[in-house]
């Protein structure tokens, strides 16, 4: 009786539901982990001890999450999961024939109602949760369920093989199928994703492009994120590597627009790895105008979209265009969309440059784009780079009339890497010679940007040569000449070593500009001289390169000029010969009067007619059209006369030679000429006929 009152007087206990747990679809609340007794009961039939098994699963499943042991509540609701397909297989649970179960009649009536498909896909996709579960957990454990995350995806996605699982649910006519369709589907893409085996990117695509081309709403939104986001980052890694992965990062940039067609990163990553294949010099132009305008067309799309970098996107823009029109250049010089391009490619550089408060390397983008049209433009733009790379606004004036400022030193040490000084270098070169192209400088000026270039790049040779030659120009500098020019030939090579490979032409020109030099300081005004060393620069020069003319011209001038006869060097013709054209033969005349000059009297008639041969050689080798420009010859000699008709010094020399022999000769010539070619002839000292 006490007992009875004790147990009506306390409150009811709610023990853990058992009731569902032989029951195909029970509810949550009639399930709980209680259903693993039963279904460990011996009396069970086996498809009931499956069920009871997958029953008690999801009361674990369920209490994970919260649980502080999680990891054993994924690895009991797997153990029973694969102990109810060990008593309840797929096969067995939608077997046509009722004896596989052991069914009466009424049962098999009763099963035939049941939700078979519903289970198969809830038990599938529960075993995959637990696995899940276990690969997710931080830190992961090694169970007897699975060895490692791997193993634990694995297994999972082994279980989802079967697209049997979510046929049942898919829209197909005017049925809309269900939720699971799409669930099946994203589920095992995401474990494809996180698994990330050598294929299984492709196949996470796959699964994730089903959802997204499905009827069904669910999951879409999930898919789509998951197929960008894994796309992007596939693709970021090929390009990255180029070469012949530029094909994958092309394939899943594509990817990511079918999963967001707005995608700017996608857009831009396209446009990027196009750019790429545009610049590839091993294929053909017709191939790379293909790839620069894909990369165009990708580019443009990725105009205002959010996650593209505009600068960048309007920096590649310009540049697959600009190489596009090179490359139609070679492909079919006369197509008008070169100019179009062209165009086009100087808008996109401007849009980069003025974007965001300006940008630096769009700016010289820009100015490259317009050195060759444009070149006022050009300058501003290498300036406004400069500027920007260096921080420096006023490193020069923007009217270039004063010389570069006193912190630019300062500020280009400054720069992080020797590639943005190379960089800063060479913009200031390109500006230089824009400026020269154009207005010119202030010879103080065009000094300070020269020496602000080599100040950024010290073994920037074609600045140094250019120093040298701006020091010889009047008023001439020749010690700082001396030293810019020895600068080259130490940075190629030293005054005696061999040529640095690939530096021929920049040494050659320097010992050239070194004869000059010395010839500037030896000459007067009226009579051409050089020394020693002045002798030897300009064979130097000429060795080095002797396809060169002003090489070899300087050479033959310099034997003339300083020739003294002497038994083993009665005169050498080679100094002289194989110049070619009218040039060619009116020196090869000065040789043979100089030589006339000191030769033994039985000589100097044989020498002259030489002389007066190569100058009637000369003659016919102008080739002037009527009323075209007159050919003038410029000797490059340091305090030389001006440049004059070569037709007027040839015959004037003509005339010298038969003179000089003692015959009686009628020059056509008018005063003026005959003057300023005797000049000439003077100032090469080969005016007298003898001395």
């Amino acid at each position: 009786m006490l007992g009875l009152l004790f147990a009506l007087a306390m409150p009811a206990y709610a023990a853990p539901s058992t009731a569902g747990c032989l029951e195909i679809s029970a509810p949550e609340s009639k399930i709980s982990q209680q259903c693993e007794s039963i279904a460990a009961s011996p009396s069970l039939k086996g498809y009931e001890a499956g069920i009871a098994s997958f029953n008690a699963a999801r009361a674990y499943l369920g209490q994970a999450s919260g649980a502080a042991n999680s990891t054993g509540h994924f690895v009991k609701a797997a153990e029973l999961l694969s102990t109810s397909f060990n008593r309840l297989t797929d096969t067995d649970l939608l077997s046509p024939d009722r004896g596989t179960l052991g069914f009466s009649k009424k049962e098999w009536k009763k099963w035939q109602k049941a939700p078979l498909a519903g289970f198969r896909f809830d038990r599938s996709l529960a075993y995959a949760s637990a696995l899940e579960g276990l690969a997710n957990a931080a830190p992961f454990v090694a169970t007897s369920v699975c060895s490692s995350q791997q193993d634990c995806r694995s297994k999972a996605l082994t279980r989802l093989a079967s697209e049997e699982i979510a046929a049942p649910f898919a829209p197909r006519g005017s049925a809309q199928g269900d939720w699971r369709y799409n669930e099946f589907y994203f589920r095992r893409g995401a474990l494809y994703q996180a698994r990330g085996q050598l294929a299984d990117t492709d196949m996470a695509i796959d699964n994730f492009k089903t959802v997204l081309s499905s009827r069904r709403p669910e999951r879409k939104s999930d898919a789509a994120i998951a197929m960008e986001a894994m796309a992007l980052r596939v693709a970021d890694e090929n390009r990255a590597r180029g070469g012949m992965s530029l094909g994958q990062a092309i394939k899943y940039y594509s990817v990511a627009l079918v999963a967001k067609p707005d995608s700017g990163r996608a857009q831009e990553g396209l446009g990027q790895s196009y750019l790429q294949l545009c610049r590839e010099t091993s294929t053909t132009p017709a191939q790379r105008v293909t790839d620069c305008l894909s990369a165009r067309n990708a580019f443009d799309a990725a105009k205002g979209l959010a996650g593209a970098d505009q600068t960048l996107v309007f920096l590649g823009l310009g540049e697959s265009l600009s190489v596009a029109a090179a490359e139609l250049a070679k492909v079919s010089p006369g197509d008008g969309n070169i100019l179009l391009y062209k165009q086009a490619s100087v808008d996109a550089y401007a849009q980069a440059a003025s974007g965001s408060g300006g940008n630096a390397k769009a700016q010289l983008m820009l100015a490259n784009a317009l050195k060759a049209t444009q070149p006022d433009r050009a300058s501003e733009a290498y300036r406004q780079y400069v500027a920007m790379e260096l921080a420096y606004p006023d490193w020069i004036a923007a009217d270039w009339q004063s010389p570069v400022g006193p912190l630019f030193q300062q500020k280009v040490f400054a720069l992080p890497s020797l590639e943005d000084r190379r960089s800063v270098a060479e913009a200031i070169m390109a500006l230089y010679e824009a400026r020269s192209v154009t207005n010119g400088l202030r010879k103080d000026v065009a000094l300070s940007l020269l020496n602000a270039a080599l100040a950024a790049q010290p073994s920037l040779i074609e600045a140094s040569l250019k120093v040298g030659r701006l020091h010889l120009a009047p008023p001439a500098n020749g010690a700082a000449a001396n030293t810019a020019f020895l600068n080259v030939v130490n940075a190629t090579g030293g005054p005696n070593g061999p040529p640095s490979v690939g530096r021929e032409k920049e040494r050659a020109e320097a010992f050239y500009e070194l004869g000059r030099a010395e010839a500037l300081k030896s000459s007067s005004a009226t009579r051409a001289q050089t020394s020693a060393a002045g002798i030897k620069y300009a064979r130097d020069a000429f060795s080095l390169d002797g396809a060169e003319v002003r090489y070899k011209k300087a050479a033959c001038l310099s034997y003339i000029v300083t020739f003294t006869p002497t038994a083993a060097d009665p005169g050498n013709a080679s100094w002289c010969s194989g110049i070619g054209g009218a040039d060619g033969q009116f020196l090869l005349g000065m040789y043979y009067l100089r030589i006339a000059q000191t030769a033994p009297t039985s000589r100097r008639n044989a020498l002259r007619d030489e002389a007066q041969s190569a100058f009637i050689q000369g003659k016919g080798l102008i080739g002037q059209t009527a009323g075209g420009p007159v050919t003038v010859f410029e000797s490059d000699w340091p305090k030389a006369p001006p440049a004059m008709s070569i037709a007027t010094l040839l015959e004037f020399g003509r005339a010298k030679a038969i003179a000089c022999n003692g015959a009686s000769v009628n020059l056509a010539l008018p005063p003026a000429d005959v003057n300023a070619a005797a000049s000439q002839f003077d100032f090469f000292q080969v005016g007298a006929c003898t001395r």
